[in-house]
Formats: structure tokens, sequence, C-alpha cells
């Protein structure tokens, strides 16, 4: 497999999905190592219960009050349970899930990360990851999740798990910026950029890679348009332009005279315009300078 393999050569990825990641932009797995994520979710400390606040996500840790609840209708089936911890209760929803009855057990302690909503007056997580046990947060604490931009139907877990399947496939030790210049500019290798900007370990991490990856797409667009500017230069000049005693006439009548670094300019046009080649220039001056 290499960067120009289709996204289907990933397992799990069946033609439904390759549909989606198509209809994202996503083709190969070049495409896919370049869909950078729109943001990150940060697995912050978890906070009290009477911390939480309305819209925004938060992890908290504490005891199970009383058994798991289900209800709702058959089509859509709600299970509830409520959290407690020395501040106070919270209430935790899950649609369409209603196993976690015989999982979340009362007096099991747990950690619950989710958004928090107003329902009734009172705030709910909804949706909540859970994680058991309580401690097992931890490992993801201070932790950065990509959030990637996403189309109907391709959901962020697929995604990360497409570019983590890739880039356990890939071979990226090879860095088309030589080691000098990376030197030069505090730059990351090409392999670490790719991962830390996709799973960051940290914010330095990510700060580290994206510079890396910014400076890799100027260095990319400066070349190219110094590679469309030699083109144009060694484009042959089929109408060449002989100086004409008139030109020296009008510049002597001018009501000035020219400056020497307009003199100069206007030599090099000349040359141009006689010249073998099409003449690409740009002549900036500040305004009320001739």
């Amino acid at each position: 497999m290499n960067e120009q393999s289709l996204i289907s050569e990933l397992k799990g990825i069946g033609p439904k999905t390759e549909q989606l990641f198509i209809k994202a932009g996503v083709r190969n797995i070049h495409d896919l190592l370049q869909y950078y994520p729109r943001g990150y979710d940060i697995y912050e400390k978890p906070v009290s219960i009477q911390e939480v606040q309305e819209g925004k996500m938060a992890a908290v840790s504490g005891i199970i009050y009383g058994a798991a609840k289900t209800g709702g209708s058959q089509r859509l089936q709600v299970t509830t349970i409520t959290l407690k911890d020395l501040t106070g209760t919270i209430k935790a929803v899950w649609f369409r899930m209603p196993y976690l009855r015989n999982t979340l057990k009362s007096g099991m302690k747990v950690t619950l990360r989710g958004k928090a909503v107003s329902r009734k007056g009172s705030l709910i997580l909804e949706q909540p990851e859970i994680f058991l046990p309580a401690e097992s947060y931890e490992e993801k604490q201070n932790t950065m999740q990509p959030v990637y931009p996403l189309t109907a139907g391709l959901s962020n877990h697929t995604v990360m798990k497409a570019v983590r399947q890739a880039l356990s496939y890939l071979d990226l030790t090879q860095d088309f910026l030589p080691e000098q210049v990376r030197l030069e500019y505090h730059l990351a290798e090409y392999n670490y950029a790719v991962q830390g900007i996709h799973f960051p370990l940290d914010k330095e991490s990510f700060y580290f890679a994206r510079e890396r990856l910014v400076f890799e797409e100027f260095l990319v667009f400066i070349l190219a348009l110094r590679q469309l500017k030699q083109k144009e230069e060694r484009a042959e000049n089929g109408f060449r332009i002989q100086p004409k005693e008139q030109i020296g006439q009008f510049i002597d009548s001018l009501p000035y005279t020219l400056t020497n670094a307009q003199k100069k300019v206007w030599q090099e046009i000349q040359m141009d315009l006689t010249g073998p080649y099409m003449m690409s220039r740009l002549v900036q001056g500040d305004v009320g300078s001739g």
C-alpha cells in the first residue's frame, strides 16, 4: 500500500463507506492523510457535578445512584441513570442503548464524559462516553482527539479508524525536505508531522506538526509560482518592438527629469521588448512617483 492506493483498500471500507469518503473529497490514501481535523476534543480533568455548565463538554466521576431505567417507545428506547458525587446529582441519558441497563449498576463508580444540555430546567449529560472502571479515564485525560469535517453518514470514528490504519501501513520516513532545511528552520520530520496533526500527544506536539505542514504548503506554492514564471520567461517573443526616435523625444518632452531608478527600469523594459522571450514585468511605485 502507498499514498496513491484507493481508500477502499483499507479494511472496513466497503463500497458505501468509500462513496461517503469520495463525497468528502477523499479518494486515496494521500487525500486521507491531508484530510486534516477541523479541531480537537480535549479530554480535560474531571469536574464536580456542581461545576458542570450547560452547552459544554464535561467529565464527571461519581457513584450510580439507584437503578438504571429504560423507557420511551420501542423504536426509541431511552436509558437513564443518576450520577452522584459530594456536590450533587446529575442525570445521564442514552438513546437506543437498552443493554446499558444491565451494565450500569447501582453503587458502581463510573466516569462519564459528554455535553451538558438543559431539559425541563435541569442539566443532563446526553449520550456521554462511559469509562469503566472510573480510573480508566486517566488514560485519555489531557489527550487531544481529532474532530474531522464530515459529510452526512460519515462518522468521526470511521475517519479516525481509517487514518490510524493508513498510518500503520505506510512508511512515511522519506522526507522531501533536506535535513539542512529542517534543522535551520526547526521543523519536524514528515512522518512526525502527519502523525502529530491527526493524533497530537499534546498542544506542543500539535503546534510543532502544524508548523512543518504550513511551511511545506507555502514552499510548494512558492516553487509552483517560480516554475510558472520560468515558463513564461521562456515563452518566445513573437512581436519584438524596436526602439524608435519618438520615444526619446517623448521622454525629453516630460516636464521633469527621470530619476536614475526610472531610467534603469526603462532600459530593462526596452531590453525585454526587443528580447527573444515574452516580458513578464510589474512596475510598482508610490503615488506621484511618475
